[in-house]
């Protein structure tokens, strides 16, 4: 047996030997090796044969290998042969089908275009059925939802459904989709919501039923239900109205109560029990009923929001709770006025009236019942004011009537001028010290009208009273004048001064001409001056009576009129005395007998 190391060198040999075999033996670097090999061993030595042997084995290998690899090109070549004609075939068939396939596309090109709009069509209906999905799921009730509606459960889930139908039917008003599609949604959700509210009204009209007691409570559920009544005006008119009706019940039985029975304990009193004081008792209902009317105001503040505050409805509202009030106050109104006489009384009801009249027209529509009684109730004040002061007018033209013959010999200004006097002094006082000034024109003009009436008459019936001289009728003019004007010039101007100066000017001549006529001395005519007049004349200067014209015009009431009437009468007195006097002086006679005008003037 060969050793280990035989077989490894041979290994090693058989190593190389393959190596070299495997060289490719026309590539450049092999045949110069050749060639190096071939020169080397040039010389027919033993090693040179056997290196030409190991050529030629190498040669007979690798021609041996180039036969192998002709012969498996050859096979491969047979193997792709049989590949092309394959393809070939399959190319064949592959063109038959296509043939067929394009004879078949041109069969189907129709069915294949109607193919692709049915595809669109369900494309288009897919997207249609999610919108409409969508929009059901947006713009309708859920099952939840239409259950809390069914139960009629006044609550806030029942509110927070109300506001959600509400809030879809906006949205679902402002779809920018198919008409008929918005029309059955809105009919659907005018349906719940016309359920929904149709319900919580008559939810509303039992709760408010509570108000109808003197002193109400009410839930905040109905506040939030009033305030969504709002945008239903029918359904709100209903609710409304109802509410006035309660709270006018409630205050009739109230007003009868605080006049019959008082407050609780009897504490306040019975306001009847006030009825013999005019003043106090009509006072004293107005007065209620003005806070009755803030109390309905607070209470309608807390029971409406804002808006409806704000609106026309709440002064419909309060107008027509007072109107429950109404007739009982206009029937004791009315028995109060018919039974008062004097004009101030008649005034103060009357101002009361005009006062409390403006407050009410402030919180209620101006066209209310409750403020249009108020407002008669007023003007009949004023109507029996000015009856009271015609009356009073009246008494005044009869007592100077012709045949009364009622004035004194002192002109004093009859009592019932007087009594007319001091009723508008009155009620003129208490205008200027009542705090408001309603109708303060009306007042003056109604005051204007009456005394301007008497006046007018007055002179004229003064100037028919035969048994007065022609003085003393002015006289009693201007004491009428005087009683008027101080009476009234503390309260209102007075416009007659120039009638008042003519009066004073006509009593000034006439008592001039009452003191030439008593000194019997021609002034007014040219006729000398006799003996027997000068004589008259001194003789009635002496006995100072006749000629005292301070005696005559003592009868004035007003010191002022008359000093100042005096004063000029006796001037102008002097002056055509003096006249006379120049006149006798010129004629030559003597001056002695005849007093000089300084002296005349002095005893005057």
């Amino acid at each position: 047996m060969q050793s280990v190391a035989d077989r490894r060198a041979a290994g090693s040999l058989g190593r190389r030997v393959q190596q070299i075999v495997q060289q490719p033996l026309d590539g450049t670097e092999m045949r110069q090796a050749l060639e190096t090999l071939a020169a080397t061993y040039s010389t027919q030595t033993v090693d040179s044969r056997r290196h030409r042997d190991v050529r030629s084995e190498m040669q007979e290998h690798t021609q041996r290998l180039d036969a192998d690899f002709v012969r498996a090109l050859g096979e491969v070549n047979a193997v792709f042969t049989d590949l092309e004609a394959s393809v070939q075939h399959l190319d064949a068939q592959c063109s038959g089908l296509r043939v067929q396939v394009n004879s078949a596309l041109r069969a189907t090109e129709s069915v294949s275009a109607q193919a692709s709009l049915l595809v669109d069509e369900q494309r288009e209906l897919a997207m249609r059925s999610t919108v409409a999905r969508g929009v059901l799921e947006a713009f309708t009730l859920t099952d939840a939802d239409t259950k809390v509606l069914d139960a009629g459960v006044i609550d806030d889930a029942y509110f927070d459904v109300l506001d959600r139908v509400d809030r879809t039917r906006r949205e679902c008003q402002r779809l920018n989709i198919e008409q008929t599609a918005v029309s059955d949604l809105l009919a659907q959700l005018a349906q719940h919501e016309e359920s929904a509210y149709a319900a919580l009204l008559r939810w509303v009209l039992a709760e408010i039923r509570v108000l109808s007691r003197d002193a109400p409570e009410f839930s905040t559920r109905l506040k939030q239900a009033l305030a969504r009544l709002e945008s239903h005006p029918v359904l709100f008119a209903t609710a409304t109205a109802e509410i006035a009706s309660a709270r006018c019940d409630a205050l009739h039985r109230a007003f009868l109560a605080a006049l019959v029975r008082g407050g609780p304990n009897g504490t306040p009193r019975p306001i009847e029990a006030h009825a013999g004081d005019p003043q106090r008792f009509v006072g004293d209902m107005l007065a209620w009923v003005h806070q009755a009317c803030a109390s309905e105001r607070e209470l309608l503040d807390t029971m409406f929001s804002r808006s409806a505050m704000q609106s026309a409805h709440v002064p419909h509202m309060l107008a027509a709770a007072l109107a429950g009030v109404a007739r009982p106050l206009e029937i004791r109104m009315q028995q109060t006025v018919a039974e008062l006489a004097a004009p101030a009384a008649v005034y103060r009801i009357d101002s009361l009236l005009g006062f409390y009249k403006t407050l009410f027209a402030r919180v209620c529509s101006a066209d209310s019942s409750f403020v249009q009684i108020v407002d008669s109730l007023a003007a009949q004040a004023r109507d029996k004011l000015a009856a009271s002061l015609d009356a009073l007018a009246d008494a005044v033209i009869s007592d100077l009537d012709v045949q009364s013959g009622v004035v004194s010999p002192a002109l004093d200004v009859p009592a019932s001028l007087h009594a007319l006097l001091a009723a508008v002094a009155d009620i003129l006082r208490l205008h200027e010290d009542s705090v408001q000034s309603h109708e303060a024109s009306s007042v003056a003009a109604l005051v204007t009208s009456v005394i301007g009436r008497v006046q007018s008459q007055v002179y004229e019936l003064v100037q028919q009273l035969g048994h007065l001289r022609p003085y003393e009728q002015s006289m009693l003019e201007l004491n009428i004048w005087s009683s008027i004007h101080d009476t009234l010039s503390a309260f209102m101007s007075m416009q007659d001064t120039t009638s008042a100066d003519a009066l004073i000017d006509t009593l000034q001549e006439q008592l001039l001409g009452v003191l030439k006529q008593k000194s019997h001395l021609p002034f007014d005519s040219d006729t000398k001056v006799s003996e027997e007049s000068i004589e008259l004349f001194n003789h009635t200067l002496k006995a100072a009576m006749d000629l005292d014209v301070s005696r005559l015009t003592s009868r004035l009431n007003n010191h002022a009129v008359a000093r100042q009437v005096s004063e000029h009468v006796i001037q102008k007195f002097v002056q055509d005395y003096a006249r006379v006097y120049q006149q006798y002086i010129d004629s030559g006679s003597d001056a002695s007998t005849l007093l000089s005008p300084d002296s005349v003037s002095t005893l005057l």
